[in-house]
């Protein structure tokens, strides 16, 4: 009796260990495996389900979806070139086949890295994606083809999305801003120190510089009605004036080029607030 409860004992343990085992392989089939890689990827643990997504697509067999989940994954993780190298096996015409999905992160891969004008090319030979009259508009924006941008605009319909109708806003803002012309800005600084840098809004730094040019030139013309040309002082204070004015006028130059410039990237920012919107 106590034999046989012996051997029941024994088989039971046996029987737990084998169900044991076969619940963890099913854990890690393929399945399960995609599965759990999706949650990393959703719950925004990317490096994790990187290497999840990895070994399904190497183990498993050929899994769109998996495959495009980890192109996604490699954007996300920085690993730009891993995802580059799948794209790179295609031309043109077999790209443009590619499912949209797969099309669409071609070009979201392409926008992270900046490659704007890439993306214009595709567009010209018509490839075809999402929201594409918005990228169209969005990188002449972003490559500062201000001019170009708004007509592009004022031919679209802007209610076909909230990227359109976005980039749309900013362009014809962008036609419409009042930008500061450098050489103006000069020549006001030559008639009067300072005046350049009022006339782009840098009211503190104009003033400074109108105080500064004037009173050493007020202190070069006293020194030199008080000692002449004999002296080294009036020639120094004379120096120091001309220094003063000339820094005036390279002030006032730069001064319209930094107003144009913080003008534009406001542009910019908004135009990659409304493209990577949902990267």
């Amino acid at each position: 009796m106590k034999t046989r409860l012996n051997k029941a004992i024994i088989l039971s343990i046996f029987l737990l260990l084998a169900l044991q085992s076969r619940s963890q392989s099913n854990l890690f089939n393929c399945e399960h495996s995609r599965e759990f890689a999706s949650h990393l990827f959703n719950t925004a643990q990317y490096n994790l389900a990187l290497h999840e997504l990895e070994r399904v697509n190497y183990l498993c067999e050929p899994d769109s979806s998996s495959l495009l989940l980890l192109l996604k994954t490699y954007r996300k993780t920085g690993h730009n070139l891993s995802a580059f190298q799948f794209f790179d096996k295609y031309n043109f015409e077999t790209l443009n086949q590619l499912n949209p999905d797969f099309r669409q992160e071609y070009i979201r891969l392409l926008m992270t890295e900046k490659q704007y004008s890439n993306v214009q090319q595709l567009i010209t030979k018509g490839f075809d994606f999402k929201d594409k009259q918005a990228y169209q508009i969005g990188t002449m924006l972003l490559l500062e083809q201000w001019n170009d941008a708004f007509l592009l605009a004022q031919k679209t319909d802007s209610n076909q999305g909230i990227k359109l109708a976005g980039v749309k806003q900013i362009a014809i803002q962008s036609h419409l801003a009042k930008r500061k012309s450098p050489f103006l800005a000069t020549l006001m600084s030559v008639v009067l120190p300072g005046s350049g840098k009022m006339y782009s809004g840098f009211w503190a730094d104009g003033a400074m510089s109108l105080l500064f040019t004037a009173s050493s030139a007020f202190f070069a013309y006293r020194a030199f009605d008080k000692y002449g040309t004999q002296k080294v002082y009036p020639w120094i204070a004379g120096g120091i004036a001309i220094s003063y004015y000339t820094a005036n006028i390279y002030g006032g130059n730069r001064a319209a080029i930094l107003y144009n410039n913080n003008l534009n990237h406001s542009f910019i920012h908004e135009t990659e607030h409304y493209l990577y919107a949902d990267y």
